[in-house]
């Protein structure tokens, strides 16, 4: 387990989707580790006032980067403006999700769900961890989710996302833990942000299966160089467990009804 994370890891963290909801919280709690952070995120007033006030609170460093990391450039303008900076630490947060019928969605938006749930989390791990390597230490981050754990009707892609991240995560944590990168794959339950919000299906609810982001990422970064993936939450742990001895006929039915419940 880390006790310097800067000395442990690196100087910097690099965070996808800081803007709000889980992302933002990865920024607040690694900068509370001691860690510089860098924001990436396409609302720049949002993360500039992160920024200040990560600053302010924790007295680290801030870099923000406002782009949308869907477009082809952009994983090589952050690379280049980062070229210089040591970035020990990368969360691959950034996600969007959609609920519905799968004919029901427009084509560009699954286009759109995988470049950016599947396709730039690849591309920032391959351009990172090469110096990660050279330096012997780093850590990653592949934000994952409960849907991974079983098919999700009516979040067919989204799920099928998920899966890609959570054992992409898994594999690479066998690849490289010998190289002192520790890589982990996390995945939450129901979380209160802006991701139902912008899915399609009920945000900000309350109960024993909603979260909230600052317990999500607590589990994350207590986990991180333990484990190669996390379940956040006992009911959560518990039900990722039970898909493996369900029916699997019977998990998707369940999966496609609490599904449609929060619609």
């Amino acid at each position: 387990m880390i006790h310097n994370w800067k000395e442990g890891y690196g100087e910097w963290a690099l965070v996808t989707g800081a803007s709000s909801g889980i992302g933002k919280e990865f920024c607040y709690q690694l900068a509370n580790r001691g860690m510089n952070i860098i924001l990436v995120a396409r609302r720049k007033t949002l993360i500039e006032e992160i920024a200040s006030d990560i600053e302010l609170k924790n007295g680290v460093k801030t870099i923000t980067i406002d782009l949308d990391i869907t477009e082809d450039s952009s994983i090589d303008k952050i690379y280049d403006k980062l070229k210089n900076i040591e970035v020990g630490f990368l969360v691959n947060n950034a996600g969007i999700g959609s609920f519905g019928d799968f004919h029901q969605t427009e084509l560009i938006k699954y286009q759109n769900m995988i470049k950016l749930n599947c396709m730039v989390p690849v591309i920032l791990t391959f351009k990172f961890l090469e110096k990660m390597l050279n330096r012997k230490k780093g850590a990653i981050i592949f934000l994952s989710s409960k849907s991974a754990y079983q098919p999700t009707p009516f979040f067919s892609v989204y799920g099928a996302t998920k899966v890609f991240n959570l054992f992409l995560g898994e594999a690479l944590w066998s690849e490289y833990k010998k190289n002192g990168i520790d890589i982990m794959s996390l995945s939450p339950g129901l979380v209160n942000t802006g991701f139902q919000k912008n899915a399609g299906v009920t945000p900000n609810q309350k109960g024993l299966m909603w979260a909230n982001p600052k317990e999500v990422v607590g589990t994350a970064l207590n986990s991180i160089g333990i484990k190669s993936s996390v379940v956040h939450g006992k009911l959560d742990k518990f039900l990722a467990f039970l898909t493996r001895l369900s029916p699997r006929k019977l998990s998707i039915k369940v999966a496609g009804m609490v599904a449609k419940s929060q619609a």
